[in-house]
């Protein structure tokens, strides 16, 4: 395997890519075998310093969610540059859509149903960041040292600007 495809699934990251925003800490992304997205090999929810810090400071409750608090504090005080966390099934349902590729079982032998991956290696996403972290990820959890990563369904500038509008509309019209 030499080239994998990703979607990302957020047009906050266009907008930022565009500078119509400040660039975005925190994606989902779609990895595919093939460019017409029939060959899906994995989905993963990537996360920067900056994102995880604001959640922290602003966001995760140190009681209600000490877990979750706890862990990315750890993560943010540890020497380590990139940490996986993971959601395991919950029900018997969530068994249904454990991942297809590898990764770690937890101690009822199910694999996730979400991983996330979060990084201190950029405190924003571009374009080249995010091939970066798909190349990291295809390592990790699908065994493939990958040369090339291409990101379909690419907005151009005029698409992303009237997006962008059309979003700022909406939160003016909710925030009133």
């Amino acid at each position: 395997m030499d080239t994998l495809y990703i979607h990302v699934r957020h047009w906050l990251f266009w907008y930022g890519v565009y500078a119509f925003c400040d660039k975005s800490c925190n994606d989902e992304i779609t990895v595919y075998l093939d460019a017409e997205k029939q060959n899906e090999l994995a989905y993963f929810e990537i996360t920067t310093i900056t994102s995880l810090e604001y959640l922290i400071h602003n966001e995760i409750d140190k009681l209600e969610d000490a877990e979750l608090y706890n862990e990315v504090e750890e993560f943010l005080k540890s020497n380590s540059d990139i940490y996986y966390t993971y959601i395991y099934p919950r029900d018997d349902v969530d068994v249904l859509y454990q991942v297809k590729h590898y990764a770690p079982v937890n101690e009822k032998g199910h694999k996730p149903i979400y991983i996330e991956m979060w990084s201190k290696l950029v405190k924003c996403w571009d374009i080249n960041e995010i091939k970066k972290c798909v190349k990291i990820l295809a390592k990790e959890f699908l065994n493939e040292d990958i040369s090339n990563v291409e990101i379909l369904d690419i907005p151009t500038y005029e698409e992303a600007r009237m997006s962008y509008e059309k979003y700022m509309c909406h939160m003016k019209i909710v925030g009133n």
